[in-house]
């Protein structure tokens, strides 16, 4: 009797290409070094400029829309992972 070797097919795309969260993720890490560099290099308590609040503030949006970006991304899996769990098991969809 012969063996048969399965090989499992994988669905998606190939491990090497980023996907949305990988991409994702890198644009937080590019907002929080941007955030980073828009800190002041004075010792604390030493007034910031106006234009040193405007870049703080315009930082902290935009790593702060980046986190939000972030978390609905895992939100979707987590809801595609659980919807696709659920229909395995047969419960219906979440």
């Amino acid at each position: 009797m012969s063996q048969i070797t399965i090989i499992p097919i994988r669905r998606g795309p190939p491990p090497s290409a980023p996907d949305a969260l990988q991409d994702i993720i890198i644009r937080r890490q590019m907002a929080e070094s941007a955030m980073l560099a828009a800190l002041p290099r004075q010792g604390a308590g030493i007034a910031l400029l106006m234009s040193e609040r405007r870049a703080l503030r315009a930082a902290m949006r935009d790593l702060a829309r980046h986190i939000d970006a972030e978390e609905a991304e895992l939100n979707r899996i987590a809801h595609r992972h659980a919807s696709r769990r659920m229909a395995q098991t047969g419960h219906g969809a979440a």
